[in-house]
């Protein structure tokens, strides 16, 4: 009994002293058919729930990553309840804007209204809008559309400003995004929310989703014939409680690779 006792507890204490700051950097070679082979190579470092926390920055490799990313992409939830806001809001800062683009989350909602201060986001804001990235002629584009329950999305005027047939890719909060009719208009969609399931057990998996995808998914790549890929990053803090259990924080860099047309 004693020895069951002491090994739960260094569990315990893996998962909240530990883990929450064992941070890791994840890279995923992404194939989209028809990608102009300008963009081949085509670096997005993709951050997520950052809750407040600011170890990412703070570690050379997440730094060399975010110097060498050809855009950064921020799907929501800045702030923590427990964490000075200012702290993040001055690393936010720091970012080169002209490379970063930023959709709301859950937890960037005060009574009903997006709240962000004191970091403005101002151009960075993706919220139902689409841009163009130009590589020479070619180009793909760029989407984004706000939380899906505390947000106001619009899925149909962002199509309406994609006027071209070019490649595009959509950044969501949650990746339930991917469940929509009209996202299958994208190639590739980038999402968080998940934290991984923030605690996960060994053969039984995470104990909340925060999904409703199909099967067990929380994190990483997903495909279907018919549908866009989905990355889900397990994201950099915690909410609620403050523990991660076998689902480290991570920052994710997606290659995008050129693919022939099926």
């Amino acid at each position: 009994m004693r020895f069951a006792i002491g090994f739960l507890g260094i569990l315990a204490l893996y998962a909240i002293v530990v883990e929450p700051y064992w941070i890791r950097l994840r890279r995923f070679d992404v194939q989209i058919p028809g990608l102009p082979t300008q963009f081949d190579g085509f670096i997005i470092l993709h951050l997520s729930d950052l809750h407040g926390r600011v170890g990412a920055f703070l570690r050379p490799s997440v730094r060399q990553a975010m110097e060498q990313a050809d855009v950064m992409a921020l799907t929501g939830d800045l702030y923590s309840v427990t964490l000075p806001d200012v702290h993040i809001a001055s690393y936010l800062d720091a970012l080169d804007r002209r490379r970063l683009f930023y959709v709301s989350g859950n937890h960037d909602y005060r009574y009903g209204e997006l709240k962000t201060s004191p970091w403005e986001p101002g151009s960075c804001l993706l919220d139902n809008r689409a841009v163009r990235l130009a590589r020479g002629t070619a180009g793909i584009w760029l989407a984004g559309i706000p939380d899906l329950v505390k947000g106001k999305p619009n899925l149909a005027v962002v199509l309406e400003q994609i006027n071209t047939e070019e490649t595009a890719i959509l950044l969501s909060h949650r990746p339930d995004a991917w469940l929509k009719h009209e996202a299958q208009r994208f190639q590739l969609i980038l999402s968080g929310h998940t934290h991984g399931g923030q605690v996960r057990f060994p053969w039984i998996g995470a104990l909340v989703r925060h999904n409703k995808l199909p099967g067990n998914y929380v994190s990483g790549i997903l495909s279907k014939e018919g549908h866009p890929t989905l990355v889900t990053s397990k994201g950099l803090g915690t909410s609620e409680l403050p523990v991660r259990f076998l689902s480290r924080p991570e920052v994710i860099q997606i290659c995008l690779r050129t693919a022939p047309l099926i």
